[in-house]
């Protein structure tokens, strides 16, 4: 697993072209599966293409910095306050992002980010796919998820690879 670190010294045909990145605490329960399934979606992945795990930031202006050079990149994250049954998968496109409202590079969101590197001329993905999936508000530490969250894992998975292998 590769992490969030400037990739400047590294040669272009070790850098992989597209970046699968887990956002989540994996010690607060269910909100731990975005790490989780990036782990699994890697696995099997990785023998099909050029896919690279990444371990994010500390901040979203972190991750998109480390994003610069990627061609596509998938995010899994966990999604609160939904309707929506648990486990279900949701996906959105991250679009161009609008202009830059930097107040500090301490408060610089992954939108801003990935506006301030456009606006500086690096090379950021062409596209950029969230997938978030439906937890119940963690609620405790715990480095397990759900039974309901774990029964449904291996139809999350497959279901993003599947996905990710037609691109």
């Amino acid at each position: 697993m590769e992490t969030c670190s400037p990739r400047a010294n590294e040669a272009e045909d070790e850098l992989g072209t597209i970046a699968i990145v887990g956002l989540g605490n994996p010690f607060y329960g269910d909100d731990g599966v975005g790490p989780l399934v990036a782990q699994r979606l890697y696995e099997i992945l990785c023998h099909k293409a050029d896919f690279v795990l990444l371990e994010p930031g500390a901040s979203g202006f972190r991750l998109a910095e480390r994003l610069v050079g990627y061609q596509r990149v998938v995010i899994i994250d966990a999604f609160t306050n939904s309707p929506l049954e648990v486990g279900t998968v949701n996906r959105v496109a991250i679009l161009n992002s609008p202009g830059c409202s930097l107040l500090t590079l301490h408060t610089v969101g992954f939108h801003d980010g990935l506006a301030l590197a456009r606006m500086v001329g690096l090379e950021v993905p062409r596209s950029i796919v969230l997938y978030g999936i439906v937890i119940r508000e963690p609620g405790c530490f715990s480095e397990t998820l759900s039974a309901e969250l774990t029964a449904k894992l291996p139809q999350i998975v497959e279901a993003i690879a599947a996905e990710q292998m037609r691109q």
